[in-house]
């Protein structure tokens, strides 16, 4: 199953990267206009939003359809402990991650120490954070929570998030990740000390700014003024961690082991998407063939799907495709009654190539007086990336077909008020692989 891919080989660049001082700016990433207004001490501009990914989780239980805890490996050269399963430890109502002298399974990678961590089965993207959260305080030692993915998850790298170091907790680490590039976004002073009690931090995330918050008050704003900002989808990753050689305890501290067991402490985990949005399509029913087909194809071209457990969020469909100049063929979903997809801003999915360079068109089939006169509109992109790519398209971007339509068909722009299908269709190559997963109405 794809969920047993490589997130464990997860490092948390984002705080690791330095995190002891400024970012040095990077040539070209600055977008223009003005640095961002922190409009401090402002509540959450998100609502909650239900939908199939928001949950709110008081960790009375550790639900292992949500999460998973790190378990016998160590996550890089600058952790100096392994992970162990059972140091993330349900106890009176809170979830705890222990640091303390217990050997790993297979050793720790001989660490002397073994930690808790754990991570969200689903990837979560835009939208509103909170975690209740006591760190603890011991130097050496560092406790996050991020958003993550990059290279060990076959995607870009992107990361969001948020850090005490055991050294001063009174101090919050934020910082975010986009394409590779780091920027330290803030270093806030805060009025308590955190490891004495447990607070609320939270994190909204959307196209046009990060807004981080303390008790349910803003303290810091990102807007893409110092860096573009994280578009895909993370995993959510919590963990405790002490640092080890001269690079990271520079500004980590050195961590001495105090003879007893330390411990962060989580109370309460809460998500909801940025706006409504729902799961079109997760493929992981086992009625993929009979949804989608191998649709018009004609001579001088081959299109073969099936379905795979390889997906990037469980099962995925799988398209096999040769196509000749001037040849045609779609893996096409068309549903039983017209859809009303008014309101829908975003159509979303993830798209897994080899960075062949090879085009695709997206097909949106709406409004028509019948099935056969649908009028088709269009969304083009390539197989430019090598693994997982997260393809978020506006509905705007879609562009009326003018190489064919078919007779009756409609030219009432796009109104999708009856939405009668959709396709992906290979534009060129041959013998060709790739991959669809989670397909997404963003509202």
């Amino acid at each position: 199953m794809a969920l047993e891919t490589n997130w464990k080989r997860v490092a948390l660049g984002l705080l690791l990267a330095g995190c002891g001082g400024p970012s040095t700016p990077v040539p070209g990433t600055q977008n223009p206009g003005e640095a961002p207004k922190v409009d401090v001490g402002a509540p959450p501009s998100l609502a909650w939003v239900g939908g199939d990914t928001a949950f709110d989780d008081r960790l009375t239980t550790l639900d292992l359809s949500r999460w998973r805890a790190s378990d016998g490996w160590v996550s890089s050269e600058d952790f100096n402990a392994g992970w162990r399963a059972d140091h993330v430890r349900l106890t009176e109502g809170t979830l705890h991650l222990t640091l303390d002298t217990e050997s790993c399974p297979e050793g720790c990678g001989g660490r002397p120490y073994a930690s808790g961590e754990f991570a969200s089965q689903r990837y979560h993207g835009y939208g509103r954070y909170e975690v209740r959260l006591k760190p603890a305080r011991a130097p050496g030692t560092m406790t996050a929570f991020a958003l993550t993915t990059g290279p060990f998850e076959n995607t870009r790298w992107d990361e969001v998030g948020m850090a005490f170091l055991g050294k001063n907790p009174q101090q919050l680490r934020l910082t975010y990740i986009s394409e590779g590039k780091r920027h330290d976004a803030a270093t806030i002073d805060l009025p308590f000390d955190a490891s004495e009690s447990f607070h609320i931090y939270g994190l909204e995330w959307t196209r046009a700014a990060l807004h981080w918050y303390v008790d349910g008050r803003r303290v810091h704003s990102e807007t893409g003024f110092n860096g573009p900002l994280p578009v895909t989808p993370g995993r959510i990753v919590m963990n405790f961690w002490p640092g080890v050689g001269p690079a990271t305890e520079s500004w980590l501290g050195v961590f001495e082991y105090p003879g007893a067991p330390l411990t962060s402490g989580i109370q309460n985990i809460r998500h909801g998407p940025a706006t409504p949005t729902d799961i079109l399509e997760g493929f992981e029913a086992g009625n993929t063939a009979e949804l989608w087909s191998p649709g018009h194809v004609d001579d001088g071209a081959r299109v073969n799907l099936w379905q795979t457990d390889y997906g990037h969020q469980g099962r995925a469909m799988a398209m096999e495709y040769s196509v000749k100049a001037n040849a045609h063929g779609a893996a096409e979903r068309t549903f039983p009654s017209p859809m009303d997809w008014r309101g829908v801003r975003y159509l979303n999915f993830w798209f897994r190539g080899t960075a062949t360079g090879d085009p695709f068109r997206l097909e949106l089939r709406d409004n028509g007086p019948s099935p056969d006169k649908i009028e088709r509109f269009e969304y083009r992109f390539q197989d430019d990336f090598v693994g997982w790519k997260w393809v978020s398209v506006p509905m705007t971007a879609f562009k009326r077909r003018t190489d064919w339509q078919p007779a009756g068909a409609p030219n009432d722009g796009l109104t999708l008020s009856a939405v009668r299908g959709l396709a992906f269709e290979p534009l060129g190559g041959d013998g060709r692989s790739v991959l669809f997963d989670d397909i997404q109405l963003e509202r």
